[in-house]
């Protein structure tokens, strides 16, 4: 997901492909292996109902409306708000915690047609938290309105949808491929071509019904209305958001909430909200940011109130292969032979585990043992051999843009990316960005950037999520180097038809593939932060895989 940290935005692809996120006709955890597994004290018994919680993040979300958003930070918020056919397990850790359930559907899809048609029917007699019906027709309306707006990941519905795109170009009034019966409460979605990955799409808050007259336009300041354990309450966007209990929530057999209502605050300090949180000012450390080295020695000392947890998450840095210097490959080589991720997951107090591979340990095509090529990831630079690649490129003197965030330890990353390239050669200089808009602004099709950091978090467990972020058709927004492989290309499109786990194999080559070629320079995959108050019951409110915050089974000891 795109993730300031689910990192930062996702796709819009009528020239784009995706964004931030896999099983074919069922539970996606069938090809799931999250390394998060077990990494959870959680708990469901007991424990307080009600009362308030007070969360602090160092980044907004985009938007609190589910059409628009894709980060992690939105996500953690709309998804308790915007309850969608599908959904995915809450209250536990790991590999259980990916696993697809029916939400606003009666049963998981019945597929047919090769694969292409997926029909959903929609339980009797479900309401909005403000008390209208929901009709089979809401759903077409809501990715409709997504492809208006855009949602950052529309192109999960223009490209695999059929008719998608002819909507999103404006060619047509509806969605053809999206047919809905109100009077049987079927919903019947029919792709262009198989494509495993839809029914996961179909468990994301942005496939979430909305009822008629909801403006098809970016409801930053409201939010939408939805059928979820929360409904919205004061927003003030980019800097406060709260989300008060849904009393009409009435899907039966998923779990209501605890929590009366959650404040979510946006302070840029994140040192500050750290120590808020170890001091019992606020109750949850966002686990979208880091928590800096100058407290987490305090904060590890709190042995009830915190643990790393391992998600599914990939750092990297990508470079325009279209053009000077790295359309060179001896170039892109140089750079990682050059690079020591061992110094990188320092800078990130050590969350990181050094890694080359863009499909992170848990999921499913994951390369196990990893081959690094050009460094050890868990070793240092191999610097004889990036001057050698550097002199066969003949790109010395070249000058290049590095492109980053200005927040920690981002800037960081950028600083030490920066230096790597000099020491090459090149003339490497830095453009810092506000994180609030720095993959909108790295991802607009008139910038074109040189080379710059990324990171992608799982959407969900199938490596498409993550490989796709280089597919040749995705545009801008997330393949900001317009890496554009035939090989890849095609091999992308092969494997996302089938279930992960019977292709495993197939997507560590393309991932290996994808190395080889130098297209990106992943760094390591990060653990998270699950740091809360006193207040919060610790083993009962376990990060989630899909969600981060898990907000609907946190509560009060």
């Amino acid at each position: 997901m795109k993730r300031y940290a689910r990192t930062s935005t996702a796709v819009l692809l009528a020239a784009l492909v995706a964004l931030a996120v896999a099983a074919c006709g069922g539970s996606s955890s069938k090809s799931s292996k999250s390394s998060s597994s077990g990494s959870s004290k959680a708990s469901s018994a007991g424990g307080k109902q009600g009362g308030t919680i007070k969360i602090v993040s160092g980044t907004p979300p985009l938007s609190a409306d589910q059409g628009l958003d894709f980060t992690t930070q939105g996500n953690e918020l709309y998804s308790t708000v915007n309850l969608s056919l599908l959904t995915f397990t809450r209250g536990v850790a790991g590999t259980a915690g990916a696993k697809i359930i029916p939400g606003l559907a009666k049963s998981l899809p019945k597929v047919t047609d090769g694969g292409k048609t997926y029909t959903f029917t929609l339980r009797p007699g479900l309401h909005y938290s403000n008390g209208v019906p929901i009709k089979a027709s809401d759903v077409p309306r809501a990715l409709e309105r997504d492809l208006k707006i855009p949602w950052q990941a529309a192109s999960f519905i223009s490209a695999y949808i059929q008719g998608g795109m002819a909507y999103a170009n404006g060619n047509a009034k509806t969605i053809s491929g999206v047919v809905a019966n109100d009077k049987t409460g079927t919903i019947a979605v029919h792709l262009v071509a198989p494509f495993a990955p839809i029914v996961d799409v179909f468990a994301l808050p942005g496939t979430a019904p909305v009822p008629p007259g909801t403006p098809a336009k970016n409801l930053a300041a409201t939010g939408t209305v939805g059928d979820g354990q929360y409904k919205w309450g004061p927003i003030t966007p980019g800097h406060s958001y709260t989300l008060i209990k849904n009393p009409k929530f009435d899907v039966p057999g998923l779990p209501r909430g605890h929590v009366d209502q959650f404040t979510y605050s946006v302070n840029t300090n994140v040192l500050a909200n750290a120590e808020a949180v170890l001091n019992n000012q606020a109750d949850v450390f966002d686990p979208g940011d880091t928590l800096p080295a100058a407290v987490l020695d305090k904060v590890k000392q709190q042995s009830d109130r915190y643990q790393a947890v391992p998600l599914n998450t990939s750092w990297y840095f990508w470079f325009a292969t279209y053009k000077k210097p790295f359309n060179n490959l001896y170039a892109r080589e140089a750079v990682l032979a050059a690079m020591d991720d061992r110094a990188l997951s320092r800078l990130d107090s050590g969350f990181q585990t050094p890694d080359c591979h863009l499909i992170p340990f848990g999921i499913v095509g994951h390369s196990s043992p990893s081959s690094c090529p050009f460094h050890n990831p868990n070793g240092p630079a191999n610097l004889t051999l990036a001057k050698q690649l550097m002199q066969k490129s003949g790109m010395t003197g070249q000058p290049v843009v590095v492109y980053g965030e200005e927040r920690a330890p981002r800037r960081q990353y950028l600083d030490y990316f920066t230096g790597v390239l000099n020491s090459l050669g090149f003339k490497a200089t830095e453009k810092v960005v506000n994180s609030g808009v720095y993959f909108t602004t790295i991802g607009a099709p008139t910038l074109k950037p040189d080379v710059g950091f990324g990171d992608w978090n799982q959407d969900f467990p199938n490596p498409w999520d993550f490989m796709q972020l280089f597919a040749g058709d995705a545009g801008s927004t997330l393949n900001y180097g317009y890496v554009n492989d035939p090989h890849y290309n095609a091999t992308l499109n092969k494997l996302d038809q089938q279930p992960p786990d019977k292709v495993a194999s197939q997507w560590a080559a393309l991932d290996q593939y994808a190395v080889n070629h130098a297209y990106y320079a992943v760094f390591g995959h990060e653990s998270k932060p699950q740091f809360y108050s006193s207040r919060v019951d610790f083993a009962a409110s376990p990060l989630s895989v899909e969600y981060f915050l898990d907000l609907v089974s946190m509560r009060l000891k």
